[in-house]
């Protein structure tokens, strides 16, 4: 008997039903003004109606009153849904509008139908109010797309580069959030949902997220971590990715180490009333999808023995190019060092980076690099004029030529350097380097030299036009300075100044990638971008537009060179925005503080009410 009670009583039909009885009763004692079963106050009007009829019409509002709750209560179960609820609410609520007007004539006569008749009509308004708000919500949420992100870093947006990940997956993926110990593992959960929901809004049909906690599902964990050894490390918690699903599924570990920086000192005071993250997740994240996307390693090689920035240097402070190979490194690339003089190049190399050479290329090099590029193979290059490298003939077989003087700009410049030039994104010819990164974003270009296209107008001011070396190459200017820019020629002077005729006036382009022209063929039988032009060269006359120092000051340098990277390694998909860190700040406050931040202002809002209550109350009465 006492379990069949148990069980009765584990029914949420029969919490609803004794709630909605209750909800009757004290609706009904409220509209009455004394509870069923006695008497009422006697109305002395002799067009007021009688008592029992008086009941009959506040017990027919009542009903409709609990109708509208029981339709909401149907709207929002998942078991019944909307269509169950509207025909509820259409009774409730045609109830209620006909005794209101059936009995408007007794207002007057009856004050507690009158009572009745404005608290009914609040009530409907209110639900009404409800109602449409519900159904905006509904609407925005399944019909209305993502959510406008207002903030200044678009943290709660995902890059491009996550969403060309995203967008082109062709495995089910599974993120297992892995629950850690310790509060400050609790207080970065919620970030790490928020991310993963966006993941899975680009793509719910491949994208599942699924949530462990190690500490109370050990059975559960333990078998997973039989598929994925890395899950007996996350001390900390993290996420887990499953890249596909049975046998086959891969799967990479991202601890919570990797989504949020170590914190400070006095940030990860127990005691304290800050809760300062610095949230990577979306980096990490996106990293790790495209590592495991990669089904082998893109090799990518940087040459050495010129004076090259080394890529091995890791120190935010120095001129290496450290923080560039660790990215590459972390998007499924397999950097190394290359040095032509004694090495040959590798047959299964997927980029040839040349980052800042400050000694000429031997001949044995230059015909390496001539041979690699005859092969269609494609070739970044970070090269100015500072220094004497020995690619002028290389590059003049892409039809470009890198000419005199240092790009100088009096107003878009970094701490008042003229050679520091920041170089607008805004108004460049469209190419995909540059359209995944912000139009009113700007590139740093330290002592850039300017480039010249062959077949594109003159090589120098006053100078014809020439003809293109290779007419099968395509260069296109992807990178220019600003107007007020120009390429000084005379630089012993500390005040240049443009000379008309000597200098080269600005824009000035200083970037360029170069592709193969699309064969006529290929274009009129509509080719898609698989079999359109392949890309062989992107051209940057700054030797120092990747180093750490540089990237430190303008971060949208090192999302150019790894979308250059990218477009020449044949991968779209990987070309984006880096993801953002982001810098989150949480508020902590002790029980008694908190309890009053719920109490003062849940008590001054319902003095506020009573009060303008009272002064209507007292004004209509006067």
């Amino acid at each position: 008997m006492w379990d069949g009670l148990s069980n009765l009583f584990q029914l949420s039909a029969v919490w609803v039903a004794a709630l909605l009885v209750a909800s009757f009763l004290a609706i009904f004692w409220i509209l009455r003004g004394s509870p069923s079963g006695q008497a009422t106050a006697v109305e002395d009007d002799e067009d007021a109606p009688p008592p029992g009829y008086r009941d009959r019409v506040i017990a027919g509002v009542t009903t409709g009153l609990v109708l509208i709750l029981l339709g909401g209560y149907l709207a929002l179960t998942l078991t019944h849904g909307v269509r169950w609820s509207i025909p509820v609410f259409g009774l409730g609520i045609g109830l209620v509008l006909y005794l209101n007007i059936a009995n408007r004539r007794y207002r007057h006569a009856s004050p507690i139908l009158r009572r009745t008749s404005d608290l009914a009509s609040v009530f409907l308004n209110a639900a009404l109010l409800a109602g449409i708000l519900m159904v905006a919500n509904v609407a925005a949420f399944r019909y209305g797309g993502r959510g406008i992100d207002l903030t200044r870093e678009q943290t709660f947006s995902l890059s491009l580069l996550s969403t060309n990940q995203l967008e082109s997956l062709n495995r089910p993926v599974t993120f297992h959030i892995v629950y850690g110990s310790g509060p400050r593992s609790a207080r970065q959960l919620d970030r790490v949902v928020q991310l993963l929901e966006l993941y899975r809004a680009v793509r719910p049909d491949m994208i599942k997220i699924d949530s462990l906690n190690p500490y109370t599902e050990l059975a559960r964990a333990e078998d997973l971590a039989k598929r994925a050894p890395g899950l007996a490390v996350m001390r900390v918690g993290g996420v887990l990715i499953e890249y596909g699903e049975g046998t086959d599924a891969e799967f990479l570990v991202v601890p919570a180490q990797e989504l949020f920086e170590p914190l400070s000192a006095d940030a990860s005071r127990a005691s304290t009333d800050r809760f300062e993250s610095v949230f990577k997740g979306e980096d990490a994240t996106t990293s790790a999808l495209i590592r495991l996307r990669e089904s082998r390693k893109s090799k990518v090689a940087f040459t050495t023995g010129h004076g090259e920035s080394s890529s091995s240097d890791l120190n935010p402070a120095t001129q290496g190019i450290g923080i560039w190979r660790a990215r590459l490194a972390s998007v499924g690339c397999e950097p190394v060092e290359l040095n032509l003089n004694s090495d040959a190049i590798p047959d299964d190399l997927a980029l040839l980076i040349i980052a800042g050479p400050m000694s000429p290329f031997k001949p044995d090099e230059l015909a390496k690099l001539k041979a690699y590029a005859d092969q269609e193979r494609p070739i970044l290059a970070l090269v100015g004029n500072t220094e004497p490298t020995g690619l002028d003939d290389f590059f003049k077989a892409f039809n470009l030529v890198i000419g005199r003087g240092l790009v100088i700009d009096p107003r878009l410049n970094f701490n008042r350097t003229l050679q520091l030039v920041f170089a607008p994104l805004k108004g460049n010819q469209g190419h995909p380097v540059t359209d995944a990164l912000q139009s009113d974003r700007f590139v740093l270009v330290p002592n850039g030299a300017p480039i010249h296209i062959l077949g594109q107008g003159p090589s120098a001011p006053g100078k014809p036009g020439t003809a293109p070396v290779n007419a099968n190459l395509v260069p296109i200017a992807i990178l220019r300075s600003g107007p007020q820019s120009w390429a000084e020629t005379d630089l012993t002077n500390p005040r240049p100044r443009f000379d008309q005729g000597i200098d080269e006036p600005g824009p000035v382009t200083v970037g360029v990638a170069v592709q193969e022209r699309a064969p006529a063929t290929a274009a009129s039988a509509g080719s898609t971008a698989e079999s359109g032009p392949r890309p062989r060269l992107v051209l940057f006359s700054s030797r120092s537009l990747a180093d750490n120092v540089v990237q430190g000051i303008e971060p949208t340098n090192l999302d150019l060179v790894m979308n250059a990277a990218s477009w020449l390694r044949g991968r779209p998909d990987a070309v984006g925005i880096t993801a953002n860190t982001h810098v989150a700040l949480t508020l902590t406050a002790d029980p008694l503080l908190r309890s009053r931040l719920v109490l003062v202002p849940t008590v001054m809002a319902v003095l506020g009410i009573i009060a303008a209550g009272t002064i209507v109350y007292v004004a209509r009465r006067e």
